[in-house]
């Protein structure tokens, strides 16, 4: 695996406005994405110039709402959903790893925050377990898929498997978090088995972890 600084992504050429819509993080960070992780997110994305983003993980909807934000305008009918963000409907039979089951349970009392955004027709919300996701109905659609769901090895192995499919090759981003984090050990060491055959870059002073594919 091979480290990078923040710096290295937030100084690259994107040919994109410097201007960004960003949120204050909330009082409440697990689960959440830090100030400079969102930052960074936001700059992975915007290579792949994205018609359509995908998000494994919706939880509170914080980082859907900063996604869609930041999307670049496009001529597509009105009825098109460009952010697909997909949670989990209900717990029973779900495996968790650490403390993801508090989390989910929390989630699930909790109202997506991207429901306050003007343009949240343009979400498409899949309430089912990752598991069952069919990637074939997504082949090649997305040009960025960020990956924070359920964080237990098979999952994380299943989301990572769907997104190679469901990911637009030639200039799409696919986009890790919780790597190095301590609860997650076997996330981690997947990654890092995984990047012998995928370029893999983790972010320096994040949990992030980006390919391009």
């Amino acid at each position: 695996m091979i480290t990078v600084r923040p710096k290295h992504v937030l100084e690259q050429d994107d040919g994109f406005s410097e201007a960004i819509t960003f949120y204050m993080p909330s009082p409440i960070a697990a689960g959440t994405l830090t100030t400079i992780e969102q930052i960074v997110l936001l700059k992975l994305m915007r290579p792949s110039n994205p018609d359509f983003v995908f998000e494994f993980g919706t939880f509170k909807g914080l980082t859907t709402r900063l996604l869609l934000a930041n999307l670049p305008p496009r001529d597509l009918p009105s009825l098109e959903p460009r952010v697909y963000t997909l949670d989990l409907e209900s717990l029973q039979d779900v495996e968790f790893q650490a403390t993801d089951v508090l989390l989910a349970r929390e989630a699930q009392e909790y109202p997506f925050k991207y429901l306050d955004h003007p343009n949240r027709m343009a979400v498409k919300q899949l309430l089912q377990d990752c598991l069952t996701l069919d990637e074939n109905r997504y082949a090649q659609k997305f040009d960025f898929i960020f990956i924070d769901g359920n964080h237990a090895l098979r999952y994380v192995t299943s989301d990572t498997e769907k997104s190679l499919k469901m990911i637009k090759p030639g200039s799409g981003y696919i986009v890790w978090h919780d790597y190095g984090n301590p609860q997650f050990p076997e996330l981690t060491q997947y990654l890092d088995g995984l990047s012998a055959t995928l370029d893999i870059h983790h972010v320096g002073d994040t949990m992030l972890a980006y390919c391009k594919v």
